[in-house]
């Protein structure tokens, strides 16, 4: 893309920090950092890429309080594995990256204490991660920034679709080919903040089908536009978005003047018509009800 090759890098950085201050009015903040090990944030990363922070944080929560230990996940099977990923993209992969990162670090330490890549240098910290099957540039990138505070810019494959719309990245690019270009663009100071609105931008269900295929002019973006096009596309979305809400049925005077039909308890525990919260409270009802 002509015009991105074209644009400095101290414009860039403007740009960007620009593009930040206006998805902060259309979307919420990054929680609160949680401290960490290296491999925890290596799983994170698992259940992060191409999915929400609420989608992550819920896999993550799912995978640690599903199994007792790291060595229990480490041995479970892919069938065991998958439904902790219930509604992210590619569930049966993930499962994989999560069972080979933790047989990797198992191997060289017969324990599950990877802290040890945090002495490395940049250089033999990413040939480490490497040797690791299955994963992904994203958990590699994610990984060094996070757990070793290095400048990178985590970028997975919907980040990626998005920063190819915003004109930040070349189409047909891959997402380790859209970090390095975004890695000039933005310092290192402000990457978390970038990576989080980004992904926010990225992950929003209103807006995928207009990353997936985006439509790239021949002489590229203009980067000059960019703030327009991004606000442009929201406004649209969120237009879309009420008017296709359906409005909920108005209530007839008859219906709402007639009293509810009443209904055995009894029968409907013998036909096993009951909720289970229904027989839960009721149950708890009748253990407090006192006699007269």
């Amino acid at each position: 893309m002509a015009v991105l090759k074209k644009t400095k890098a101290s414009d860039l950085q403007a740009l960007c920090k620009k593009l930040v201050t206006l998805l902060k009015k259309h979307y919420k903040p990054a929680g609160h950092k949680k401290d960490r090990t290296v491999l925890e944030t290596m799983l994170y990363a698992v259940c992060l890429e191409n999915a929400t922070p609420d989608h992550a944080d819920a896999a993550y929560e799912r995978l640690t309080s599903t199994f007792h230990d790291m060595n229990e996940i480490r041995v479970s099977t892919y069938y065991e594995l998958t439904p902790v990923f219930d509604g992210l993209p590619d569930p049966d992969a993930r499962a994989a990256r999560i069972r080979a990162i933790l047989q990797y670090v198992f191997e060289i330490n017969f324990d599950f204490d990877f802290e040890p890549l945090k002495r490395k240098t940049l250089e033999l910290a990413e040939k480490q991660l490497q040797k690791i099957r299955f994963i992904t540039s994203f958990i590699q990138a994610h990984t060094l920034h996070i757990a070793l505070g290095t400048h990178m810019i985590p970028i997975d494959d919907r980040m990626r679709d998005a920063a190819v719309w915003l004109g930040l990245a070349n189409p047909g690019c891959s997402a380790a080919e859209a970090s390095d270009s975004l890695k000039a663009a933005i310092l290192k100071s402000d990457a978390p903040i970038f990576c989080h609105y980004l992904r926010a931008f990225a992950t929003d269900e209103r807006l995928l089908s207009d990353f997936t295929k985006p439509k790239v002019p021949a002489e590229g973006f203009d980067l000059d536009h960019l703030l327009d096009r991004t606000e442009e596309l929201i406004a649209d979305a969120a237009k879309t978005a009420k008017v296709s809400k359906p409005k909920p049925a108005k209530e007839t005077k008859s219906a709402a003047s007639k009293p509810p039909a009443k209904s055995s308890g009894k029968s409907a525990a013998l036909h096993g018509t009951q909720k289970p919260a229904v027989k839960a409270a009721a149950k708890s009802g009748a253990a407090k009800k006192k006699p007269r």
